[in-house]
C-alpha cells in the first residue's frame, strides 16, 4: 500500500521484557498474539468481555436449530498462511477443515442455470488461467475479458490505487456485466464485505495477489467443517494456559492506565480491579479501543482516524428445512442479495457426504448488509422464500426453524481512500500494542488480517520495539 506514515509519538517507546503482557480480547487477533508470546516464555494474561471467546467468529447453541452455530459462516483460503501457522500451533486436526485440492466453485443464475469455475492443477498462475478459459455457463466473450484481467494483474499489483473503486478498476479492465456478475461481484462481496461501487480495488488487487499469483494451493478454499469456536477456541487457551498463561472471561475492560509520561501503566477492568503492566495489546473492534483511551489521547491523529473508520455489517439466516435444497457444500447466487448459501449437513459430513435423514440446516450469508440489517425476521424470510423461489424453481422446501444473526459492526468498510485511516501495530502510546482485522495489516478485514495482526503485535513485544 505504498510508504508507511510513522505515527507521532508521545514518547520514546520502551516495551521491557519482565513484565505481564495484557492482552485485550479473546477472537483471533488476541488468542493468536497470545499463543505467540506464551511460546516464546513470556507471561501472559488475556481479558475477554464475553462469558466466551470467538470474538466476531464465534460460535453459540441456538435453541431454535437446537444446534451449535456460528455467528456466520466463515471461509478461508489456502493463502491464509497466518490463521494455518496458528491452527498448526494450537494442534486443530487436519480433518476439522475441508481443503480444496483445487480451486472450485459453483454460482447459480436465476432460474437455477450453474457457472462452474474448476481451476486445474496446474502452477499459479496458470491455473486460474485454465479455470476461466474453461468455465462453463458463460460465454466465451466474456471468459476472455477475466483472462485479460488475469494476465494485467501483475502491473496492477505493482500501483495499486486505494481511491479507485472495484467498478471503476474492473470497467478500466473491460470486464463484462456477465462476468463481473459470475466471478468478480462475488469475490469483492465475500472478501470485502462491500459494494464494489464503493469498495477499494487495492483491497482486491491485495486478495488477488495472495491467492492467486504465488502457488496454486493459496486459492483453494478451506471451509470449517465445525463450528468455529470448537475448531480453535478452547485449543488456544488450554496452549495458553499450559505454558503459564491466563484466560480470564467475563472481564471487560474499562480504561487503560497511563503514566505521568504517557506510557503504558496498567488495565482497569469493569469489576474495578488494575492490573499493572507496561504492555498492552488490544485486539478489540476500534469503538471498543477508543472506549478504553484516556481522553486526550483520543485526539492524537492516530486515533482520531480510528473514529473515520466505518462499519459494514453482515446478516445470516440459519435456515431449517424439511429436506436439503443443495447437492454440494455451498453455491453463490447470481445478481441476488443472498450471495452464498451452504449445507452446514453436508459440510460437517465431509468427504464421506451428506447425512440424508431428517432436516437440514441451511446457512445464508448477506454481504455488505446495509439494506437488510434493520429488517425484521419476517421480511427476511420473505426474502429468502422469493430468492429460493428465483433460483430454485422445482424446489418446494418447508421452513422448520428460521434463525437471524445480525453482525451490525462485522468488519470496517474498506470504501477507497480507507486503508491509510487503518493504524499501524505500534500505536503512538509507548507500550500500546494494536492488533485486529483492521489494523494496517495490508489485507482486509478477514480472519486472516486479525491472526496476521496478533502475529504482527506479538514480535513487536519480543523484538522490544
Amino acid at each position: 500500500m505504498g510508504a508507511k506514515r510513522r505515527p507521532r509519538q508521545y514518547a520514546a517507546a520502551s516495551m521491557g521484557g519482565g513484565s505481564r503482557t495484557i492482552v485485550v480480547g479473546g477472537g483471533f487477533a488476541g488468542l493468536a498474539a497470545a499463543v505467540r508470546l506464551v511460546a516464546a516464555g513470556r507471561e501472559v494474561l488475556v481479558v475477554e468481555a464475553a462469558k466466551h471467546g470467538g470474538g466476531r467468529s464465534r460460535s453459540f447453541h441456538d435453541k431454535v436449530t437446537g444446534r451449535e452455530i456460528d455467528n456466520g459462516q466463515h471461509l478461508m483460503m489456502g493463502c491464509y498462511w497466518e490463521t494455518l501457522s496458528f491452527m498448526r500451533a494450537i494442534g486443530v486436526p487436519d480433518d476439522a477443515l475441508e481443503v480444496q485440492s483445487n480451486l472450485a466453485m459453483t454460482m447459480l443464475k436465476p432460474g437455477g442455470a450453474r457457472v462452474e469455475l474448476t481451476c486445474p492443477p496446474l502452477p499459479a498462475p496458470l491455473h486460474l488461467a485454465g479455470g476461466l478459459i474453461g468455465m462453463r455457463g458463460i460465454g466465451m466473450l466474456h471468459r476472455a475479458a477475466a483472462l485479460r484481467a488475469g494476465l494485467l494483474l501483475r502491473g496492477e499489483i505493482a500501483r495499486p490505487d486505494d481511491n479507485e473503486t472495484c467498478d471503476a478498476w474492473l470497467r478500466r479492465l473491460g470486464q463484462t456485466p456477465p462476468i463481473r456478475a459470475a466471478f468478480w461481484e462475488p469475490l469483492i462481496w465475500a472478501v470485502l464485505n462491500d459494494d464494489p461501487l464503493v469498495a477499494s480495488a487495492a483491497m482486491l488487487i491485495a486478495v488477488l495477489e495472495r491467492a492467486f499469483m504465488g502457488s496454486r494451493a493459496a486459492s483453494s478454499l478451506v471451509v470449517p467443517r465445525l463450528p468455529l469456536s470448537s475448531v480453535y477456541v478452547q485449543r488456544a487457551v488450554d496452549y495458553i494456559e499450559a505454558r503459564g498463561g491466563e484466560v480470564r472471561f467475563a472481564s471487560p475492560a474499562r480504561k487503560l492506565e497511563l503514566d505521568a509520561d504517557g506510557r503504558v501503566a496498567g488495565l482497569t477492568l469493569k469489576s474495578g480491579e488494575t492490573v499493572a503492566t507496561e504492555q498492552i495489546v488490544t485486539a478489540v473492534p476500534p469503538q471498543v479501543l477508543l472506549e478504553l483511551l484516556p481522553e486526550a489521547a483520543r485526539e492524537h491523529l492516530v486515533f482520531r482516524d480510528v473514529a473515520r473508520l466505518e462499519a459494514s455489517p453482515i446478516v445470516n439466516l440459519w435456515v431449517t428445512l424439511d429436506e436439503p435444497l443443495l447437492d454440494r457444500p455451498f453455491v453463490g447466487l447470481i445478481a441476488s442479495p443472498l450471495h452464498w448459501l451452504w449445507d452446514r449437513d453436508r459440510i460437517e459430513a465431509g468427504t464421506s457426504g451428506r447425512p440424508t435423514a431428517g432436516d437440514s440446516l441451511l446457512s445464508v450469508t448477506i454481504s455488505g448488509a446495509r439494506g437488510f440489517v434493520d429488517d425484521q425476521p419476517e421480511a427476511l424470510r420473505e426474502l429468502f422464500l422469493g430468492e429460493i423461489a428465483r433460483f430454485f424453481p422445482r424446489a418446494r422446501p418447508q421452513i422448520r426453524g428460521f434463525r437471524v444473526v445480525k453482525e451490525k459492526r462485522a468488519t470496517i468498510s474498506h470504501a477507497v481512500g480507507t486503508y491509510r485511516r487503518r493504524p499501524e501495530t505500534q500505536s503512538p502510546i509507548p507500550g500500546l500494542l494494536l492488533a485486529g482485522d483492521w489494523v494496517r495489516t495490508g489485507l482486509p478485514a478477514t480472519i486472516e488480517s486479525a491472526v496476521q495482526s496478533g502475529h504482527d503485535a506479538a514480535a513487536r513485544v519480543l523484538s522490544g520495539r
